[in-house]
Parts: structure tokens; C-alpha cells; sequence
């Protein structure tokens, strides 16, 4: 194969934004998020308590110079406006160093100032709660490392963090059960199972609040201390389909947990995400194929009632404040991710946080599109618009999980391969979640099988449509399982595809099992079929595949992925030159100083743009080598 011509990737493309990292105050009046604009972090605060809320910030230079903030940042807003940040140290090589410090950041003008800092001595990770009384205090929770949790008391007037007790396991999520002395938080002991916990801050005890068994996950979802009502949910292995939490209830007065139907029946999966001021209603974020929405579910009356809005994405925490208005975070193709309210009475007019993250507005739109496949229609997110079959250039993106899906949100490198003019079709194929168990069922313990049918069927179709117009054939792209899936349609069906990008990949189940760490291993174990030397899945492995591979490859991954080795691409990498092909003219290799989700999302620009390059010409190296051959 010829080398890919290099060309420049097209320009004017602004910065990749985000927001993460949202909380409310305990009183719903303030919300704060970290937002990122490549290297840039600044903390945002917002006052809800406007009809249009205001914004105050506090950049990474402001919080201690170089460094100051960073993606790993914790945020909490308190009632009175003030915001404290948990700044984990980092060594000089970027790694956790193993403590922190927790910042007070005041209103000063029209912006914010640190006032206050205490040291944190043992951390690696960690989160802040507000606790309802007494006023001025805040819970600190610290991951001292994958064995024990610590959590302390934050006080105003002491300059030293108090501790309260050490807990062996992780903690996350938190709801307090009462004014402040009992907290409900989720606990992973070292078998990775979740249960919920009840810990009494006074006497430093606790004991589990919610367990259904052994070999489930139980997490706390949400608490009203008006009626008492505590929402759950737990995930067992039987789950159908396969990985779904069913939502409960458990009333004040004892009883067992209530599932009701109209939370765990529906084909729109629901999942908790806050009560109302009186607790009389449930909020709820429902899945709709590749939209989300919101819903409210009414106990007394066993009634779910959607709340009309825009399509996009949602993500927790929700805040349902006093005022009936609703704050938490949306995205959609168009919109990076923003602070979103829902007014009250609900209405479709939300208001969206301005979009001032340096785009501009001109982001490229996309839309949900059904396309046959062999078992069924599979919905597909498209850019392009309608013409997009035959863009001059078009990538077919398959999603990482395998229980995952597209969804109808932000995604930056699509916004790059848009800019530079290559259509994008992301298919939800067979094992995608948000289509019920029909349609995720047939890839348990089947990886590699069904969804690769269905990518294969959709790309003949593709190509049936681009070689009638003269047009290059599609590049297959993935991430995570995603890349795993697209190599093997790049060497179950070569001469489908110009090119094909693989971002993290893993080469087979078994290798995968065999080389990954204990959370990712257990999940290989419960979803796949390990291969069998001479068995039926001896074709799902890509070292074995990858010599019919004939379509350039552009082969990506992180020296420091946490999730899949690199040991994984690096075993591929020998295995392409042992059977003679040439690095930098068959294929590409690239290893980026990240981890799992930073090369998977195509972080670093420098990432982003070998990509696009690639896509933008992979096909050309594809038919100077068939014209070659």
C-alpha cells in the first residue's frame, strides 16, 4: 500500500469544549461546573435563582497559577454562594501524588477568589457533600486507595480537616437521611459488588442500608426528607435484559421495596434521578433509542408524565428545586454540554446556559436516521445531512461498550471530521442499549457475532450506494470494543472498507480476560464467550483475522490506559509485521501519551488530527495499492 498523502486537516475548527463535573447546592439555589477548553480549566458558578441565571468564574491561573485546576477537580456550590474545589496533587508525570487539598472560592466583583485551602494528607480520589445542619459544615469523602475510604468533617472554623471514619471499600453517590448526622452512600467492597450503606457521622459507625444480594448491584438513587420516600435501584446478573437497574421504592413505616411497573416495565428505560421539595414526585430520566428525556412519576398515582423539551442527552445530578424549576446538565449534536432549566410549569422553552465555550454556534447538526439491517431496522446517528450517503468522504463509527450506544449528544471528533467535510453514520447495530432486549440480547456471549452483521450489512449497503456514484468506500472507525468490532469487519470483509481506524482496541475476548484489569476482567467474564482454540469464536480473534486485512489502518492506543493494556495494540503490531507488512505504508502506528478515554474520545489534538487526516485520505493509499496489485 502507498503512504496516505499528507494534506492539512481543514482549519477554523474552534477548541473541543466541555462541562463536567456539575453540583447543587443543598438548597438548589447555586449550581458549579469545571469547564475545559483544551488545557484551559475554569470553574463556573451559577446563580439559580434568577429567571435567567447569572454566571460568576474562576480560571485555573486565579486558583494557584499553572496547575491551579484541572479535570480532576471536584466542585461544591453552598447555599450562600461560596464554592469549594478538591484539588488532588499530581506528581511531575501527571499521576495522582496521593493527596490534596480542598479549596474556598468567595464572590469577589463579578468573579471569584480563594480564600480559605486545607490539606488533605491521604487521597487519590474524592468528592464534597454539603450537610444540611449544622451550617457551615461539609463532608469530605476520600478514595485512599482501590481498598479503603476515609470520610472527614470540614468545619469553617478549623483549619484541619476532622476525620470520622475509615471504611474499607469505595464509596460514591451520598444522600443524607437525616439533618446531618446520617449519610446513605454506595459501597464497593473488594469483590466490585455495590450495596448501599448507612453511616452515622456521630459515633463513626455504619451497616448496609440496601443489599439484595451477594452477586448484585445496589445503589442509593435519591432520599426526600419531607415524606421519607428513598429510591434505589439494583442490577443483578439476570437482569433482563442483561446490566438493566430496576428502580424501587422504600416508604417510611418499614415494608419490603416496592418495583413499581411504571418505573420497570416500560420499553423507555427509566432511571431515579431527584424528588421534589415535597417528595410527592419522582424525577426520571427515560431512554428513548438514542434521545433521552425527562419524566416525572407520581407514586400516589402510578403515573409517569413526560416533560416536553429538546432532544439531546441528560446526565445526573438533577437538582428539582424549590421553585419547581429543574436544573442539571444537557447536550445535544449541536450543543456541547451545558447547564440546562426546565421551567415551571414544564414547557418545551428550557433555558440553556449560553454557548460560550468558543464555538460560536457552528456546530454541526446531526439527526436520527432508521436503516435496514438483517434482523431489523438500526437507528443511526448521521451527519451530513440528507445527502450524507454520498458525501465525498463518509466514516462509519461503531460505539464502544459492548452494552452502549450512540447517542444524540456532543461528540467532538465527529464535529472535527464534519469540519473537514467527511460525513459520519454511528450506528446503533444489535447489542446497543435504549432498544430493549430484543435487540441488546443476541451479543451477550456473542461478541463479534450479530453486530458485526449488522455493520457488514449496512456497509454493503453503503457501498452499493457510493460505488454507483464513483465514490470512495466507507472507513470504519471505533473505539474500545467499538475498534475491537471494527477490525473485524476490516478483515471479515476487506474490500468493504478504504480504510479503518482503531482507537484502543483489544484483539479478542480471551486476551482481553487475560490481560485486563479485575473490574473490566469480571465484565469480559459475564457478557463474552472466552475463545476456544479450533471453537466457534476462533474467527473473533484479530490476530488470527488480520492477515486479509487489506484496507490502510490507522492503530491507536494509550501508554497508560487503565482499561484495555497496550500490551493489546502492541501484540497486533507484531503480528502485521511478522506477516510483512510495512509500518507507515500499510499501516500506522501511533501510542498517545493518555488513558483509556482520552485516545478513545480522541482528546489531544495532536490525536484528533491524525485521525481526520487519515479519514480525509486513507482512501487514496487504498486504491493506489489495488491499482498496484
Amino acid at each position: 500500500m502507498s503512504a496516505p498523502v499528507r494534506e492539512p486537516v481543514a482549519r477554523g475548527v474552534p477548541p473541543v469544549p466541555s462541562r463536567f463535573g456539575f453540583a447543587f447546592a443543598e438548597e438548589g439555589g447555586w449550581a458549579a461546573c469545571l469547564r475545559a477548553v483544551e488545557d484551559a480549566v475554569t470553574l463556573e458558578r451559577w446563580d439559580l435563582t434568577r429567571p435567567d441565571p447569572s454566571l460568576s468564574t474562576l480560571t485555573g491561573e486565579e486558583a494557584g497559577g499553572v496547575g491551579g485546576l484541572d479535570r480532576r477537580c471536584g466542585v461544591l456550590p453552598l447555599d450562600d454562594g461560596r464554592v469549594l474545589i478538591l484539588r488532588p496533587a499530581t506528581g511531575g508525570d501527571g499521576e495522582t501524588a496521593g493527596h490534596g487539598t480542598v479549596l474556598a472560592a468567595e464572590p469577589s466583583g463579578p468573579g471569584l477568589r480563594i480564600t480559605r485551602s486545607w490539606p488533605v494528607p491521604v487521597m487519590v480520589a474524592g468528592f464534597l457533600l454539603a450537610a444540611p445542619a449544622p451550617e457551615g459544615t461539609v463532608v469530605l469523602v476520600t478514595a485512599e486507595d482501590e481498598r479503603h475510604s476515609r470520610i472527614w468533617w470540614l468545619r469553617w472554623a478549623s483549619p484541619a480537616l476532622e476525620p470520622i471514619v475509615r471504611i474499607p471499600g469505595v464509596l460514591s453517590g451520598g444522600v443524607w437521611l437525616d439533618g446531618g448526622r446520617t449519610l446513605a452512600l454506595d459501597h464497593a467492597s473488594a469483590q466490585h459488588r455495590t450495596a448501599g450503606i448507612r453511616v452515622d457521622l456521630r459515633d463513626g459507625t455504619w451497616r448496609r442500608l440496601w443489599s439484595v444480594s451477594d452477586t448484585t448491584t445496589d445503589r442509593i438513587a435519591a432520599y426526600s426528607p419531607r415524606s421519607g420516600v428513598l429510591a434505589v435501584t439494583t442490577t443483578s446478573p439476570g437482569a433482563q435484559p442483561p446490566g438493566t437497574a430496576q428502580t424501587g421504592l422504600r416508604f417510611p413505616g418499614g415494608g419490603p421495596v416496592r418495583f413499581p411497573d411504571a418505573l420497570n416495565r416500560s420499553e423507555r428505560p427509566r432511571a431515579p434521578l431527584a424528588f421534589d421539595a415535597a417528595g410527592e414526585n419522582l424525577l426520571v430520566r427515560e431512554t428513548r433509542g438514542a434521545v433521552e428525556g425527562l419524566a416525572v412519576y407520581a407514586p400516589g398515582w402510578e403515573r409517569v408524565t413526560a416533560v416536553p423539551g429538546p432532544p439531546g442527552m441528560l446526565w445526573p445530578p438533577a437538582c428539582w428545586a424549590r421553585d419547581g424549576r429543574i436544573h442539571l446538565r444537557f447536550a445535544a449534536p449541536d450543543r456541547p454540554p451545558t447547564l440546562a432549566t426546565v421551567p415551571h410549569p414544564p414547557a418545551a422553552g428550557w433555558w440553556l446556559a449560553p454557548d460560550d465555550l468558543g464555538a460560536g454556534g457552528n456546530w454541526a447538526g446531526a439527526e436520527a436516521v432508521e436503516l435496514p439491517g438483517p434482523a431489523g431496522p438500526v437507528e443511526t446517528i448521521v451527519y451530513g445531512g440528507p445527502g450524507w450517503r454520498r458525501a465525498p468522504r463518509l466514516v462509519l463509527a461503531l460505539h464502544g461498550g459492548p452494552l452502549a450506544a450512540w447517542r444524540l449528544e456532543f461528540e467532538p471528533l465527529f464535529q472535527h471530521l464534519a469540519a473537514a467535510g467527511v460525513a459520519v453514520a454511528a450506528p446503533n447495530h444489535r447489542g446497543s442499549t435504549g432498544y430493549g432486549e430484543r435487540h441488546l440480547r443476541p451479543v451477550i456471549g456473542d461478541w463479534g457475532g450479530p453486530d458485526l452483521d449488522d455493520v457488514v450489512h449496512l456497509a454493503r449497503e453503503i457501498a452499493r450506494d457510493r460505488d454507483a456514484a464513483g465514490l470512495p468506500r466507507p472507513v470504519v472507525l471505533g473505539g474500545s470494543y467499538g475498534a475491537f468490532l471494527a477490525l473485524l469487519a476490516a478483515c471479515h470483509a476487506p474490500d468493504l472498507w478504504s480504510g479503518c481506524v482503531a482507537l484502543a482496541p483489544f484483539t479478542s475476548a480471551a486476551s482481553l480476560h487475560g490481560s485486563a484489569p479485575g473490574t473490566v476482567r469480571d465484565r469480559v467474564s459475564r457478557l463474552s464467550r472466552c475463545d476456544a482454540p479450533g471453537g466457534p469464536e476462533t474467527g473473533r480473534d484479530v490476530l488470527r483475522a488480520c492477515a486479509d486485512l487489506t484496507a490502510p489502518l490507522l492503530l491507536v492506543h494509550g501508554t497508560r490506559d487503565e482499561v484495555i493494556p497496550v500490551a493489546q495494540s502492541r501484540a497486533l503490531r507484531a503480528r502485521l509485521l511478522e506477516l510483512g507488512r510495512t509500518e507507515g505504508v500499510d499501516f500506522d502506528y501511533l501510542e498517545a501519551d493518555g488513558d483509556h478515554n482520552g485516545v478513545v474520545q480522541a482528546w489531544p489534538p495532536v490525536l484528533r488530527e491524525a485521525v481526520v487526516r487519515f479519514c480525509l485520505t486513507a482512501e487514496r493509499a487504498y486504491v493506489s495499492d489495488q491499482e498496484r496489485r
